[in-house]
């Protein structure tokens, strides 16, 4: 009797050992390095060989070619130009049932096997060709996620996880509605969020609360089981401060986190899609260089600043520029516009650039605005550029203080005292708090 159990259980344990579930690799280009490629940057004709094999596990990526790993402003990064293609392929007696692409614009992707849609790839085959269907310049991906099984296992359904948007924005002291979340999957759904500081997600209902201001993602993710495999969507949440139209002193924009309450006027892009955005590192970026110079005109303007209980004013900011404008005093250059009134230039002094390099250090300007004190006004940052010359303008870090006409007391609308109470890095803060707040999207000061 005992040899006859014996013998059951290792055979159950025998199948058991036979069978081998879904398994994933996954190509990661974000790090600081990546499968023996150069990290390249700045301009340069160097691309990877062509072909260039990725391994992970007994999953092989080729690379046909243009191809490269970028350090780009956001982060490192490979990059497919036009006409390139990847091939995913496993050993024999594997298959492939899922490809999820990490890319900056999943549609610039296509499969002429299985299904390709928006960044995921299912099928069942041993090898997957994916084709760059861009017409010109290159598109960015960050990784690379593969899912393969044993050839002779049933392939288990697709779950379809899909969030009716992928990148949302909130706004501190608003209600937020989460994107809605569809499946095919029978699996339960958990939810998870990868960065607390700014948001927490209900692991069951998918609630989202935000904490402060930054990004954090949210993952939704369901496990395998009879018939359906396991699966994941997430989308990535931006928390903004409120945009103010109107702002008192002191007021600080940093940029650090994004454009603030500033605003961006465009008065030629010459088929550009932007010359004013905001860059990962910090700071305002403004350029018209996309493969050769482009001849455009774009502001960056601030909210209204009330500076009506005010008889002296300081502008302070940091610039930095490269060596690549005509002539920058014409072509980076700042304004003044009284409420109701026209665009006046103000004299700026511009960083010196090194004798060896294209970029100069960031260093602080200051612009006295005493003479618009009493008055409401905005500034405004201006960049042009030419087909003949087109250079590169980052602005962060923007401050504008004032010494008030004697009034001790700064009174506003009335505030609401039951309304939440955020200070200006967007952290939630009690009635206590000593200083500017915001409520509603409004400014007050709170000096109780």
């Amino acid at each position: 009797m005992n040899k006859i159990l014996r013998i059951s259980l290792f055979s159950l344990l025998a199948m058991l050992s036979s069978t081998i579930f879904a398994e994933t690799e996954k190509f990661v280009f974000t790090g600081d390095e990546a499968y023996g490629m150069t990290l390249l940057s700045g301009t340069t004709n160097e691309y990877n060989p062509d072909p260039y094999v990725c391994t992970e596990g007994e999953v092989s990526l080729t690379l046909n070619g243009n191809s490269r790993w970028w350090k780009a402003s956001s982060g490192n990064e490979l990059r497919l130009y036009k006409e390139s293609s990847m091939n995913i392929s496993v050993p024999t007696g594997k298959t492939i049932t899922k490809v999820v692409l990490n890319a900056k614009v999943p549609s610039n992707f296509a499969s002429t096997v299985g299904t390709y849609n928006e960044g995921t790839w299912t099928g069942n085959a041993e090898s997957v060709d994916i084709q760059c269907t861009i017409i010109k310049s290159n598109t960015p991906i960050y990784d690379i996620e593969v899912t393969y099984q044993n050839a002779e296992e049933p392939v288990k359904k697709d779950p379809k996880l899909v969030f009716s948007e992928t990148d949302v924005t909130a706004i501190i002291g608003e209600a937020f509605t989460a994107p809605t979340l569809t499946k095919e999957t029978t699996a339960e759904v958990t939810y998870s969020s990868d960065n607390e500081e700014v948001a927490t997600v209900d692991a069951q209902t998918g609630e989202v609360t935000i904490v402060a201001l930054g990004t954090a993602k949210i993952t939704a993710q369901a496990a395998e089981n009879d018939e359906y495999a396991a699966g994941s969507a997430s989308y990535t949440i931006t928390v903004k401060n409120p945009v103010l139209a109107e702002v008192t002193l002191p007021y600080t924009e940093t940029f650090k986190d994004d454009q603030g309450s500033f605003v961006i006027e465009d008065v030629n892009l010459s088929g550009l899609t932007y010359v004013w955005k905001h860059d990962n590192y910090g700071y305002m970026k403004a350029s018209a260089y996309a493969g050769s110079n482009k001849a455009a005109e774009s502001w960056l303007i601030s909210p209204t600043i009330d500076m009506t209980n005010i008889e002296k004013s300081t502008l302070t900011f940091e610039q930095c520029i490269n060596k690549y404008f005509g002539n920058v005093e014409e072509e980076a250059t700042l304004w003044v516009k009284e409420d109701g009134g026209e665009w006046n230039q103000i004299t700026l002094t511009y960083p010196t650039l090194p004798e060896d390099g294209n970029w100069s250090d960031f260093e602080t300007q200051t612009v006295d605005l005493t003479s618009y004190a009493g008055k409401k006004i905005k500034i405004g940052f201006k960049y042009t550029s030419t087909e003949a010359a087109a250079g590169t303008w980052e602005v962060k870090n923007v401050s504008i203080t004032g010494l008030a006409t004697g009034i001790n007391k700064v009174e506003a609308d009335t505030e609401n005292v039951n309304a939440p109470a955020y200070n200006l890095a967007g952290q939630r803060v009690n009635n206590s708090y000593k200083g500017i707040i915001i409520k509603n999207g409004k400014k007050y000061i709170n000096n109780k």
